[in-house]
């Protein structure tokens, strides 16, 4: 019988032992949801084994006691269901206890890992509880900015995720099985009801209390949902007094999502949001990552651009073909146009050289009431402008075909053929963007294979994935690019609140403001106080002041400078991105502005380190003057994109508004509420408003230029990308 007591003791032991190392691997090994479920399912017969275990422990001390076989094992099922409910039962085995230390060492183990069993699902819910109170008072009381993200899905989720500088909470009516959800992938959340209270509360902390920056992202996934949450950031701020409201954009930064069919909601919203509320429209992030990323410039070599004047050639045709037109291929539309704008050779000046758009789309996807309403509205208002009552109007920007063809169509291939196959010495670039990341990515395999079938060599294909698939690496080993990954463009915390776009277009807007002062304002002293000054001035009004197309005009300047300099054969990657030598201040002049360098040394002081530069009338012919002239025709069709039109001369000459101060002063035509501008015009027209304007106000022609401004932007480009991490290389081909 003692061997039997001892075989029965050792192998449970061992079925023990092997027990808790099963569980410390789990709770060691397993990631955080895997552990948290593990724990969580030791009630739903995970850890049975231990029950079973008891079972021939208690049977051979009932063996030992004396009992029948029969007995024995009736009355150790009996003790199994006591344990369940951690009735621990020694007395009816405790003989074989108090004679074999083994077997009462083992029966304690047992019943120890019966008790923890039964605590641990109780503790661990006690821990979650713990833990999420934890997290969100961190998110409210301590002196770390904070990210409060109002909406409880994945793509907030995404935006969480990739914010590691601050405290942050997801806020939103979140039920018990999604807050389980978020805990396990350790995640912090407040569940209420009461959005808007907590909204109120919030800011009011934010306007009178706490000084650090806060930033809201309202991203529920129901546009009016997001539209009354604005509403009440605004509500509560204007109800608050001056003091709470003093720099307040400079605290409480407020991104809403919002679908663009409702923009002109957003904007109206934007501009009563006290310069705290921004606009984020997840289809342009996209496509000023596309055109970030892949400038058509980029793609072109010395067979399609003269190098030594940044022209394209005149025989070179440049096709963009999007097959799809839904939000994102409607918005590439809008960017590309935007910011890839050639110029060719012309009698005088360089002429726009216009991108040829094909819109492959089984609908008619010309009939669109925001194209209508932005981008055409210059097309079908200002096609036979009179020069008597207007300056010389600019040229349309681009050339659209829209092809209603469905991919399952036998005709998509012979039309495509037609465009891409023409000429070899043009230039080719695919959007494919019309359904699934899978059906996009099989789209882009059959364009691969018909490139080989035609022989081509300049069909350049983008494909548009939501998220990355294992499927991508084929196809970019075939010379695929893939675009619009939305973890990377779009539900990034740092691409929403600000990229290196966004850095270059503020620093550009206060040397344009410093400048603009230098031109308007006799006598003025530059000194360091004044510059830092004027610093605090543009950052308030950029906020505060310009509106949301102003901001987005000066992104648009500086999403531009890569494919600038891609015309120049050059291009800008990171300090660190690469060892290839960068160029020196002195090099990239020499190259951009040789016989037309500009004026340097007039001021002793440097605006954020960079020297002002001193402008007059004198814009001889050069490369810098094409690249001028470009960066017009690119800010022309910029303001087109947008549904800007041309101001009349009366507009210009007699238009007046009231300026901060409560003056009555001229527009010069430029009205962003009417939508329309005085310089949208040639470069031509300029020189005609500057001299239509200092007539106006007797003043010399250099106070009313504004062809300086086109200088700027590349004129500072060594400055701009140096200050933040960039450097200038040589351009290399794309891979």
């Amino acid at each position: 019988m003692f061997e039997l007591n001892r075989i029965v003791t050792i192998f449970s032991l061992v079925l023990l032992a092997c027990e808790v190392l099963y569980l410390l691997g789990n709770i060691i090994f397993k990631k955080r949801a895997d552990k948290i479920a593990f724990l969580r399912s030791f009630k739903n017969g995970n850890c049975a084994i231990i029950y079973l275990i008891a079972m021939p422990l208690y049977f051979v001390g009932h063996l030992y006691q004396g009992q029948s076989i029969l007995n024995a094992f009736f009355t150790a099922i009996s003790k199994i269901i006591g344990l369940v409910v951690l009735n621990y039962d020694t007395g009816s085995i405790s003989k074989l206890m108090n004679d074999d230390g083994l077997y009462r060492l083992t029966v304690y183990f047992c019943f120890i890992l019966v008790a923890i069993n039964a605590i641990v699902l109780t503790l661990s819910l006690t821990i979650q509880h713990i833990w999420c109170a934890v997290q969100a008072a961190k998110a409210f009381l301590t002196t770390r900015d904070k990210l409060y993200l109002f909406g409880n899905n994945p793509e907030n989720i995404a935006i969480y995720s990739s914010d590691k500088k601050r405290n942050k909470v997801i806020i939103d009516s979140i039920s018990a099985e999604n807050r389980e959800r978020l805990y396990m992938d350790k995640i912090s959340f407040i569940s209420t009801n009461g959005l808007s209270g907590k909204i109120d509360s919030l800011v009011r902390l934010i306007m009178y209390f706490d000084r650090r920056e806060h930033i809201f992202v309202i991203n529920t996934g129901d546009d009016e949902k997001n539209i009354t949450l604005c509403r009440y950031v605004i509500d509560t701020v204007k109800g608050a007094g001056d003091k709470g409201k003093e720099r307040l954009f400079l605290r409480l930064k407020v991104y809403v999502f919002g679908d663009p069919r409702y923009k002109t909601i957003y904007d109206d919203i934007v501009s009563g949001g006290f310069g705290c509320i921004h606009y984020v429209n997840k289809y342009q992030k996209v496509a000023m990552d596309f055109v970030d990323r892949y400038p058509i410039a980029s793609f072109m070599t010395e067979e399609h651009i003269d190098y030594s004047t940044s022209l394209v050639k005149d025989d070179v045709d440049i096709n963009v073909l999007l097959v799809g037109f839904g939000r994102v291929n409607q918005q590439i539309l809008l960017t590309s146009v935007a910011n890839n704008q050639f110029l060719t050779a012309g009698d005088g000046d360089p002429e726009l050289k216009k991108v040829n758009y094909f819109i492959f789309d089984k609908n008619r996807a010309q009939n669109n009431k925001n194209l209508n309403h932005t981008y055409y509205r210059f097309k079908t208002e200002c096609e036979n402008l009179d020069t008597k009552y207007y300056l010389d109007p600019p040229a349309i920007p681009a050339e659209e075909s829209y092809l209603r063809t469905d991919i399952n169509s036998q005709k998509f291939y012979t039309r495509l053929k037609d465009i891409v196959a023409k000429d070899k010495k043009d230039i080719n670039f695919v959007v494919i963007s019309f359904g699934s990341d899978l059906e996009n990515m099989d789209m882009a395999q059959k364009l691969i294979e018909k490139r080989r079938e035609w022989e081509l060599n300049n069909l350049i294909i983008f494909v548009r994935v939501r998220v990355w698939h294992k499927e991508q690496t084929m196809l970019e080993q075939e010379g695929c690019y893939f675009i619009g990954n939305d973890n990377d463009t779009t539900f990034n915390i740092d691409k929403i609140i600000g990229d290196k776009i966004s850095r270059m277009a503020m620093m550009r807007n206060e040397v344009y403001d410093l400048e603009y002062d230098i031109t308007h304002t006799p006598g003025i002293v530059i000194d360091e106080k004044y510059v830092k000054q004027n610093s605090e001035r543009a950052n308030k009004k950029w906020y505060m002041k310009k509106s949301q197309m102003e901001r987005e005009s000066s992104l648009y300047c500086c999403l531009s400078l890569r494919s600038k300099l891609n015309l120049m054969g050059l291009d800008y990657c990171g300090v660190n991105d690469n060892n290839l030598p960068a160029l020196t201040e002195k090099e990239y002049l020499e190259l951009y502005a040789a016989g037309d360098m500009p004026i340097l040394g007039k001021y002793s002081i440097a605006a954020n380190g960079k020297p002002i530069v001193h402008y007059t009338l004198d814009f001889p012919a050069s490369r810098r003057r094409n690249m001028a002239i470009h960066e017009h025709q690119r800010w022309n069709s910029f303001m087109i994109s947008k549904g800007m039109i041309p101001a009349s001369r009366d507009n210009i000459l007699n238009e007046k508004t009231l300026d901060d101060k409560g003056k009555l002063v001229n527009t010069n035509g430029k009205n962003y509420h009417l939508r329309r501008h005085g310089n949208l015009t040639t470069f031509d027209g300029l020189v005609e408003f500057r001299r239509m304007t200092a007539e106006r106000d007797n003043v010399s022609e250099e106070v009313t230029d504004v062809i300086k401004y086109d200088y700027q932007l590349l004129d500072d480009a060594y400055w701009l990308l140096s200050t933040n991490g960039f450097k200038i290389i040589k351009k290399q081909p794309m891979k």
